[in-house]
């Protein structure tokens, strides 16, 4: 299970992606709308882990890049879940994402 390691939520194909900062380091586009913040007029988001600045890009969270190894295992753990997977009660979540999935890295930034 790949989850990210501020909400011990599972990535997902929407509003949960794995996005990755500067550092290297990769949490949930929904922990890391949380902690965008603005200093000195200027957007950023602090690693929780090594407490490095990543500039937030124009476009905002959505922007970052996508941690693409664990992008691509949660859609192909989707495509194709495991029996295990299959035995376990439904998540609240399933279902839920009414957003189109992510299926590219976004282009364009600047």
């Amino acid at each position: 299970r790949v989850e990210c390691i501020i909400c011990y939520s599972s990535y997902d194909l929407c509003g949960r992606l794995p996005r990755r900062l500067y550092c290297g380091h990769t949490f949930c586009q929904a922990c890391l709308k949380r902690l965008d913040s603005i200093t000195n007029e200027q957007r950023w988001i602090p690693c929780p882990q090594c407490r490095q600045n990543t500039p937030t890009p124009r476009g905002g969270v959505t922007m970052l890049d996508l941690d693409l190894a664990t992008f691509l295992i949660v859609k192909a753990d989707k495509e194709h879940p495991r029996v295990a997977s299959r035995s376990q009660p439904d998540s609240p979540t399933k279902g839920s994402c009414k957003e189109k999935a992510v299926t590219q890295q976004p282009v364009g930034l600047c």
